[in-house]
């Protein structure tokens, strides 16, 4: 009874058992819910408004959604993982204070509870027990939805100024709020080089013009504006070469760690003749399947993204432009959490392997 108390208090006392509780808006580093808000809320950052420039806005909520989302993987993977190596623990007989983190750096939990678990089935094996734990990994399959939304969150309209500042004059058309000098698609008020279909007292076209219009035009315009473009349009894709790149990571990287997986499963082989080896068989037996699945579906499968958001938040002061305070403060505070996000994860993977290596886990 003493033991099992005290495994109790030592589960209510760590936080990463409990996910959900980390994902509070309350349980966020204090420094991260001052300067960014709206990262630390319950709200979907694709929903959120970071930044005035709507070109650099749809950059960083791609960017705090993949790393809100790898946040909630790598907090996921520490409680399962933590909680796995703690009940296998108890069963064989680790003490409490041995399986106790001593330092709050990511993946702390994890690396202490497994590493425990660990040296004890090594003893255990050392006194002759030979056990196989044959495994069929989690089968994960990136999330379409989540990808289709974070996409259409990055698909912003090119505000008029850059499209009018990138386009060749000869590709560029829209309404022009002043003197169109080119084609124009509707009525021409001025002079018309070619045929006009209608003047007015003075000779002016007032008309469709079959031809180049220099004057005002009442739909589109082609070619060249002196005033004022509305709704221009350039025959080509107007975007700076990284205007995509970063998006597209962090929606590919939202894909991926939204991912829908199916449990692991685990058989247990070997030839328990003695009461640990029993104990040992039985407690592989019901908690391995958490720990492969955390060690494989919301570990190793997601390193690679893990990087590819903190390689995103160290790019993106850098292709932002004018973000403001608040989009500059909430990049730092997305790429501040993404980097702690893949640390955990990073350690929590190889403290699961430490306990799945030693049973020959495959």
């Amino acid at each position: 009874m003493q033991r099992s108390r005290a495994f109790l208090k030592l589960v209510w006392a760590t936080p990463a058992l409990f996910g959900t509780l980390n994902c509070q808006p309350g349980n966020f580093p204090g420094g991260i819910a001052d300067s960014c808000p709206q990262f630390s809320s319950n709200a979907d950052p694709l929903t959120l408004s970071f930044s005035e420039n709507l070109r650099a806005n749809a950059k960083i909520r791609a960017f705090v959604a993949s790393a809100k989302s790898l946040q909630s993987v790598s907090l996921q993977m520490e409680a399962l993982a933590a909680d796995a190596c703690l009940r296998m623990g108890y069963d064989l007989g680790v003490q409490p204070e041995f399986m106790t983190p001593q330092s709050n750096e990511p993946g702390a939990k994890v690396q202490a509870a497994c590493g425990a678990v660990s040296t004890q089935i090594d003893s255990i094996l050392r006194q002759g027990v030979q056990v196989q734990v044959q495994v069929v990994p989690p089968q994960c399959s990136a999330n379409l939805e989540a990808r289709a939304r974070c996409d259409g969150a990055c698909d912003v309209s090119v505000d008029p100024g850059q499209i009018v500042a990138q386009c060749e004059p000869a590709r560029l058309s829209g309404h022009c709020n002043g003197r169109c000098v080119g084609q124009c698609d509707g009525v021409c008020s001025g002079t018309c080089q070619g045929q006009c279909t209608a003047y007015d007292a003075q000779g002016r076209c007032v008309g469709q013009c079959n031809g180049t219009c220099d004057g005002g035009c009442s739909t589109t315009c082609h070619a060249y504006c002196q005033g004022e473009w509305q709704a221009p349009q350039c025959a080509g894709q107007v975007r700076p070469p990284s205007a995509d790149a970063e998006c597209n990571a962090s929606c590919t990287a939202q894909a991926n760690l939204n991912a829908q997986c199916t449990p692991a499963r685990v058989q247990v082989f070997g030839q328990p003749n003695v009461e640990m080896a029993n104990r040992l068989f039985a407690t592989l037996h019901t908690n391995m399947p958490n720990l492969m699945y955390a060690q494989i579906a919301l570990g190793q499968r997601v390193l690679q993204d893990a990087q590819v958001v903190v390689q995103v938040g160290a790019n993106m002061p850098k292709v932002v432009g004018d973000a403001g305070l608040q989009g500059l403060a909430c990049i730092a505070a997305a790429a501040d959490a993404s980097a702690r996000a893949s640390a955990s994860i990073n350690v929590s993977v190889q403290a699961s392997a430490s306990v799945s290596g030693k049973v020959g886990a495959r």
